[in-house]
C-alpha cells in the first residue's frame, strides 16, 4: 500500500521507518523541525515540539468561532510557522487523504490536545489518521484541556534515532556551540540522561540538533549540555 496526498508530522522518517518512507509518494506535505530530504514531501519548518501550536493555528484559521480563544499571531510566532504558510497548509488539506503522525508524539507533554486538534482536522477534511508504525488512530474521545506552553529548546538538543552506537552526528554549528572538536569524546548531560559519545561532524547537517542512538522511554528530543572529558 502507498500513501499519497499525505499531511504529515514526521521527524526523520527515513531513519526511523524506511519502509513507510518509501510508501509516501506523490504530492505530500511534512511539518517538522528537521528536514528529511529522503521523504517525498514538501517541507514546512517549525520549532521543536511545537506541533500543538501548529495544529491550534490551523484549527483557528479553519474555524475562528470554535477556536476564538486562540491568538493566531501568538501561535504563529511561537511555532515559527507563518500565517501565510498555515493558509497554504489548509489549502492542501482540502485535497489530502491521510494524516500521518510520528508515533513518538504520544510522549509529547500536550498529546491530549494534539489528539483533539488532529481529530478536528480529520473530521473537517475527512482524513484517515495513522502513525509512523502504520497503526490506525482514533482520537474521537480526545478532549481539549487548555493549551500548554511550549518547552524551551534553546541551545543543544539530541534527537534519538538509529545511528552508530555512541556516535553523535552533528553539524559544524553544533560543534561550535559545544566548544568541542570533531571526533572528541564528551559527556552529554540532560534530563534523565548522562552518557558519553564521540562527536562526528556531518556536513549534511545544520543547526543545533545532534543525532544519537540512546536509551530513552520518552520524547525523542532532549535538551543537553556537553561537558568536555579531561
Amino acid at each position: 500500500m502507498s500513501y499519497e496526498k499525505a499531511f504529515c508530522f514526521l521527524d526523520m522518517l527515513s531513519l526511523k521507518n524506511k519502509a513507510l518512507c518509501e510508501k509516501i509518494k506523490g504530492d505530500n506535505i511534512n511539518i517538522s523541525c528537521l528536514e528529511d530530504k529522503k521523504l517525498h514531501a514538501k517541507f514546512y519548518k517549525c520549532e521543536i515540539a511545537s506541533i500543538s501550536f501548529v495544529l491550534a493555528l490551523l484549527c483557528k484559521l479553519q474555524n475562528d468561532s470554535q477556536f476564538k480563544a486562540f491568538d493566531e499571531g501568538y501561535l504563529s510566532a511561537e511555532s515559527c510557522l507563518g500565517e501565510e504558510e498555515a493558509l497554504e497548509l489548509l489549502a492542501f488539506l482540502k485535497q489530502a487523504k491521510w494524516l500521518i503522525i510520528d508515533a513518538n508524539l504520544e510522549f509529547h507533554k500536550d498529546f491530549e490536545n494534539i489528539k483533539y486538534f488532529l481529530n478536528f482536522l480529520s473530521k473537517e477534511f475527512k482524513l484517515q489518521i495513522i502513525n509512523s508504525k502504520e497503526e490506525k488512530q482514533d482520537f474521537t474521545n480526545a478532549k481539549f484541556n487548555g493549551l500548554k506552553e511550549l518547552d524551551n529548546y534553546d541551545g543543544l538538543v539530541l534527537f534519538r534515532v538509529k545511528t552508530e552506537k555512541n556516535v553523535l552526528q552533528c553539524s559544524q554549528q553544533f560543534l561550535q556551540i559545544a566548544k568541542c572538536e570533531n571526533h572528541q569524546i564528551v559527556e552529554l548531560i540532560g534530563k534523565n540522561l548522562n552518557l558519553k559519545a564521540k562527536l562526528c561532524l556531518d556536513e549534511n547537517l545544520q543547526g543545533t540538533i545532534g543525532f544519537l542512538d540512546f536509551e530513552n522511554s520518552g520524547f525523542d528530543f532532549v535538551q543537553i549540555r556537553v561537558k568536555e572529558i579531561k
